[in-house]
């Protein structure tokens, strides 16, 4: 698995989303991308601000199947 988010002093995640714009715009802990036994992607949004998913919006805590060339936009 691996965290998406805005890494602070106390906070290490995988992708540091700030590092791309405005970082107030993001959560320390944004999302969470997850490889299922099965082999699917799931991504599960744990901030406040949806995520969008092929335009699609996920809300703060739910989780969504990533597909093959899925647009994530946070």
């Amino acid at each position: 698995q691996i965290t998406l988010g805005r890494a602070t002093k106390d906070n290490q995640i995988d992708v540091d989303l700030a590092l791309e714009g405005p970082a107030w715009k993001i959560s320390r802990k944004q999302g969470i991308i997850k490889l299922k036994n099965n082999g699917d992607f799931f991504i599960a949004n744990e901030g406040r601000r949806p995520i969008y998913i092929d335009g699609r919006p996920v809300l703060g805590g739910n989780k969504w199947k990533l597909n093959n060339n899925s647009v994530v936009e946070v």
